[in-house]
This record gives structure tokens, C-alpha cells and sequence, in this order.
């Protein structure tokens, strides 16, 4: 038999302090979730979960020392416990729940991980299953209200992306390899997803905070598929004020990444580009707030209502928008060369300001010199910010967005101080 030192002895002592700690985790939670069960009538509470916790872990030790075979016959014969008592304690009851029989095995299961050294994949485990245990009302409540079309729409959303999405090649085609079909099916179901999130946040959290928690955390993402998704909103109904607001917000954050890049990758444009961006960016937050401060008004509150959550047609014809603007910038670059990186940036701008601001970052007083290329990410910003006044009008009419054309002017405007300056 193998006989451990005292550093192993301890690293175990501290694996097993652990397992004891989730074990509790997992014990508070069931047990303040059956806490109006009389005593007896509950399957499992804080001290099983506790215990199954410590077997786990004592197992995932021991079975390193006398065989992988053990472990699962151990394994087997713990399930076999656990349905046992399930069997009779529904023949008892009645109930028919397996939610903390389940709960058990990963219990256990999560045991034996830490035991073996896979530290932060059972914690985080531990978090998500004591996260999906708490919330149960919460998803039993959220199932009920799901409707049918809204079900059908998610299942053709996890076939556009887990299945056709993986299938895709991976490698330019066409003239330069410019078309990449796995980017460009990428795009078409990001702004698929975006829209999807955006559905069910303005379901679930109203129009208002619907619009503004998707233009955030999607903009995160692209700023450009967000404004797709704002512009098919807005073809549904009225150019509200709310959804300006969401371009805004969407327009702010990729200005934002545009300065967040330069810091990290190159420090030396930071004055060069942030003379012009900066400007934007505080511009843009202003004209934000005064917008959402009109949604604010009575007169001013339309709630915004959609019919379908996953308008696939819409991501689809950007997708072939994508595509042409693609082609048209890698033909500007080989037919022009280092000459054309304004024309570059201004068609790039169109597409992803993160690509372009990047390229031009890492070239910068190599190939091309600072001035140019702190101009050619500005010439991009300003590009990205106008094409999302074009998105927008495209799907929801030049009419009713003219105050967005206004505010659009006014940010790029904002720049042409720092251009001429630097």
C-alpha cells in the first residue's frame, strides 16, 4: 500500500474541506427547499447531501490507489441506493419528482472531481446546479408562458446555429478567399440570437429595459447586428424614442472598444485617435441620455410589441450586405495598396470596426505610419456610426428617423475637430 507524505496528506485534507463546503452549499439549498416537508418526508437534507459529498470524495481518493474499476462499480451501487429510496418514497407519497435524487448523484459525482484535482469545474458545478435548484418556481413559471411559436422559433434558432452553424467550412472561397462561410452564417446567426434575447427581454422586463439590456450586452458583441435587430423592431411598429436610445447605446460601446484597443495594443495613437473618439463617445452618451429622458415622457411611451421573435429573413439579407461590403474592401486593398487605407477604413467601418481598428493597430509604424493609421481608425468610427443611421432607416423608413440622421450628423461631426488637430 502506498503511504502518502505529509504534503499530500494536507493537499487532501484541503481537497476534502472543500467537498465538505459544497456539500453544504448543496444541503442549505435542498433543505430550504423542502423545509415545509415535515420531518421524515424529506429525501435528503443538509447533513445527506453532506455526507454524499464526503463519500464522493473519499471514493475519488481511494479508487486512485486500488482501481478505476471500483469507482464504478461504487458509482452503480450508489445510484442503486438512490433509486431504491426513490421507488419506496413514491410509493409513500405519491410524488414523482427525481430533482433531489439527481441532485444526489452530482453531489457525489462532484465529490469525486474534487478529489481528483478538478477544483474549478466543481465549483462552478456546485454554483449552477444551486443556481437551477433555487429557481425552480421561477422556470416552471417561465415554461407556462412560453408560446408556441416563440418554442418554435428557439428550436429553428438551435438548428441554424448547433447544426448547420458547425457544418459550415471554415476557409475563404471566391476572389481573395474573401467569403468565408462560416463568418458569414456566424453573423447571420448572431443577429439572429440578438434578436431572440431581445424578444424575450422586452417580454419579460418590458419594452423599455428590454431595449436597452440588448443594445448593452449585444453591442458587446457587434454594435452593427444590434441596430439590425433595433431596425427590424422598429419596421414592427414606430421609430420610438427607446429604440434611438439602443442605436446610441450600441454606437457608444463600439466607440468605446475602438479606445479600449488602442490602449492595449498601442499606446502611441491614443492622443492621434482619442482626440476624435473621445469626443464622439461623450457626444453620443449625451444625445443617449436625452433620448431616453423623451422615452420618459407620457406622450412619449409606446411600447414597443413583436410578433415573431426569430426573423431569420432579416439576418439573411445582411448576411449578402456583408458579403458585397467584404469583397468591395479586400478589392480596395489589393488595387490600391497602402494608398487606399482611408478608402479601407471607410468601407470597412461599415462591416466591423473591431477588425479594421485592429489590422490598422498592428501595422501602425511598420508598414504605415501613425498619422495614418490613427486617421484610418477615425475614418472607421465615423463610418460604423453613420452605417447605423442607414441600418435603422432601412428597416423602419427615412421618415420615421430623421432624429436618429440628426444624431448620427452630430457624432461624426464631433470628430472632425481631432482630425484636423492631430
Amino acid at each position: 500500500m502506498n503511504v502518502l507524505n505529509p504534503d499530500m496528506e494536507l493537499q487532501l485534507l484541503i481537497r476534502m474541506g472543500l467537498i465538505l463546503l459544497l456539500g453544504l452549499v448543496v444541503g442549505i439549498e435542498r433543505g430550504w427547499s423542502l423545509q415545509q416537508k415535515k420531518e421524515g418526508h424529506r429525501t435528503a437534507g443538509i447533513r445527506t447531501f453532506t455526507l454524499i459529498a464526503l463519500a464522493g470524495g473519499l471514493w475519488g481518493i481511494l479508487t486512485q490507489q486500488i482501481g478505476e474499476v471500483l469507482l464504478g462499480i461504487v458509482f452503480l451501487a450508489f445510484v442503486s441506493i438512490i433509486m431504491i429510496g426513490y421507488i419506496r418514497h413514491s410509493q409513500q407519497t405519491g410524488a414523482l419528482g427525481l430533482t433531489t435524487e439527481v441532485a444526489a448523484v452530482l453531489t457525489f459525482t462532484i465529490g469525486v472531481a474534487v478529489a481528483r484535482g478538478y477544483l474549478v469545474l466543481s465549483v462552478a458545478t456546485t454554483v449552477i446546479m444551486v443556481l437551477i435548484l433555487s429557481i425552480k418556481p421561477k422556470l416552471h413559471q417561465w415554461v407556462k408562458t412560453i408560446e408556441p411559436h416563440e418554442l418554435y422559433s428557439g428550436i429553428l434558432f438551435l438548428l441554424i446555429s448547433a447544426v448547420v452553424l458547425p457544418l459550415l467550412p471554415n476557409r475563404g472561397f471566391g476572389p481573395w478567399k474573401v467569403f468565408n462561410p462560416f463568418e458569414l452564417w456566424g453573423m447571420v446567426v448572431l443577429i439572429a440570437g440578438i434578436s431572440y434575447i431581445g424578444y424575450f427581454s422586452m417580454k419579460y422586463l418590458g419594452s423599455k429595459k428590454g431595449i436597452l439590456f440588448t443594445s448593452f450586452t449585444g453591442s458587446l458583441v457587434s454594435s452593427i447586428a444590434v441596430t439590425v435587430t433595433l431596425g427590424r423592431f422598429a419596421s414592427e411598429g414606430k421609430a420610438s424614442n427607446i429604440l434611438l436610445t439602443g442605436v446610441l447605446i450600441a454606437t457608444f460601446t463600439a466607440l468605446a472598444r475602438v479606445l479600449v484597443w488602442v490602449m492595449i495594443f498601442n499606446q502611441h495613437l491614443i492622443f492621434k485617435v482619442g482626440a476624435s473618439v473621445a469626443v464622439m463617445i461623450f457626444t453620443t452618451l449625451v444625445l443617449a441620455f436625452w433620448s431616453w429622458r423623451r422615452s420618459e415622457h407620457p406622450e412619449n411611451r409606446k411600447r414597443v410589441t413583436l410578433r415573431n421573435p426569430l426573423q431569420l429573413s432579416t439576418a439573411l439579407q445582411f448576411g449578402l450586405i456583408l458579403a458585397a461590403v467584404m469583397l468591395l474592401s479586400e478589392a480596395t486593398k489589393h488595387w490600391f495598396g497602402d494608398p487606399g487605407i482611408y478608402g479601407l477604413s471607410l468601407i470597412s467601418g461599415a462591416v466591423d470596426i473591431d477588425s479594421i481598428t485592429l489590422s490598422l493597430l498592428k501595422i501602425s509604424g511598420q508598414n504605415l505610419s501613425l498619422s495614418a493609421a490613427g486617421n484610418g481608425i477615425v475614418l472607421a468610427t465615423i463610418t460604423n456610426t453613420l452605417i447605423k443611421g442607414g441600418i435603422f432607416s432601412f428597416f423602419a423608413g427615412i421618415k420615421n428617423t430623421r432624429k436618429l440622421w440628426a444624431f448620427c450628423g452630430i457624432i461624426t461631426a464631433s470628430a472632425i475637430p481631432g482630425l484636423l488637430l492631430f
